[in-house]
């Protein structure tokens, strides 16, 4: 009787000891990607940046108009009923604040005083 190959008797699954070996040899080493060619010069240790000088320029925030306000108040309220029904608090709590809002300072109300028993 002659002898069959595995792919004759249709037994070609791959095999496992290969695949195993070919994992654990150890690949070709990547280099750095960088896109252009290195110095000649390479600095070795900590590299100073240059400082950049900027003037003292303050971004002033844009007063939201009312139509974003109210935009932002039909939107926190369907991700609230969205939040409710899927059974997600984070959902419900986010659309909460949406609609709330977090531009206005909340004051605290005073302590109450204590009525004089007479």
């Amino acid at each position: 009787m002659a002898a069959t190959t595995r792919a004759r008797t249709g037994n070609s699954k791959p095999r496992l000891i290969d695949s195993i070996a070919n994992a654990v040899t150890p690949k070709k080493t990547t280099k750095a990607n960088t896109s252009k060619p290195r110095d000649t010069k390479v600095t070795t240790g900590r590299v100073a940046k240059p400082k950049t000088t900027t003037t003292n320029v303050k971004t002033v925030k844009k007063p939201r108009t009312k139509t974003e306000k109210v935009v932002d108040k039909i939107v926190g309220k369907t991700e609230k009923v969205v939040g409710d029904v899927e059974g997600k608090p984070g959902k419900k709590a986010a659309g909460t604040r949406k609609a709330r809002g977090t531009d206005h300072t909340t004051t605290r109300a005073t302590p109450r005083t204590k009525k004089a028993v007479i």
